[in-house]
């Protein structure tokens, strides 16, 4: 009877060490994936913190074992070149995406705000709309397609960081702008259909606001625009 009681116990502690190495990880991992507004572009030129910064503080004091991958940001990423990296990994040498995809326990992408400001800048607005949309359908289509990638390869919790205007409204084009970031979040917006994408809206207050837009120059936000991006991602983390 002892002898059975002794080899249940050992096969009760080999069940626990073969659980624990399977589910055990060294460390956490938050990967941030973007251009200029994940890397900390400053409204006057400069490098500062970003709400990857502000957030990965937020979850270091959660998680003690938090760790955080910067290596998928710059300023002139685009979404076509993230998924080139995701098909043809082998390219980009070191910089291997489908593996930080699988390292990642939390994910967020600000992309291709840059390339919405320079068209906005260069008074595209002014466009017609049939060209305009198809310009934000073409941006937000590519973005679907990046985020079924990243869930084929792992079903990490992501956070999709929305776009804010830039430009001041005025008599002459705030309607279109208005109608044109309504537009944005609604086809954002519809992204959470896919099960562990959150999108995180942020253009209603930023329009506007000199304390998170200090400099009609440059489209990128003060420190505590920043700030507030990531507290809003925070709220919606803690919300789930």
């Amino acid at each position: 009877m002892k002898k059975k009681k002794l080899v249940i116990f050992f096969l009760a502690l080999i069940g626990v060490y073969i659980i624990y190495n399977i589910t055990y990880k060294e460390t956490s991992n938050y990967l941030a994936i973007g251009d200029d507004l994940a890397k900390g572009h400053t409204p006057f030129d400069t490098y500062n913190d970003s709400y990857t910064d502000y957030l990965y503080t937020y979850l270091k004091n959660k998680d003690k074992k938090m760790t955080i991958n910067k290596e998928f940001i710059s300023e002139d990423l685009r979404i076509k070149d993230l998924l080139e990296n995701i098909k043809n990994p082998s390219v980009y040498e070191q910089k291997n995406l489908p593996q930080a995809i699988q390292n990642a326990d939390i994910i967020t992408i600000s992309i291709g705000s840059e390339e919405l400001f320079a068209k906005l800048r260069s008074n595209n607005w002014k466009t017609t709309n049939e060209k305009l949309y198809n310009y934000v359908d073409e941006m937000i289509n590519d973005l679907e397609k990046l985020i079924k990638e990243i869930q084929k390869i792992k079903k990490t919790e992501t956070y999709i960081i929305g776009y804010y205007n830039p430009i001041v409204y005025t008599s002459e084009n705030e309607t279109k702008l208005k109608s044109l970031y309504n537009y944005i979040d609604i086809k954002l917006k519809n992204l959470e259909n896919t099960k562990n994408i959150y999108y995180v809206e942020i253009a209603n207050e930023f329009q506007n606001k000199t304390y998170y837009l200090p400099n009609k120059e440059h489209a990128f936000p003060s420190l505590e625009g920043y700030n507030y991006i990531a507290n809003k991602i925070i709220k919606k983390i803690e919300s789930h």
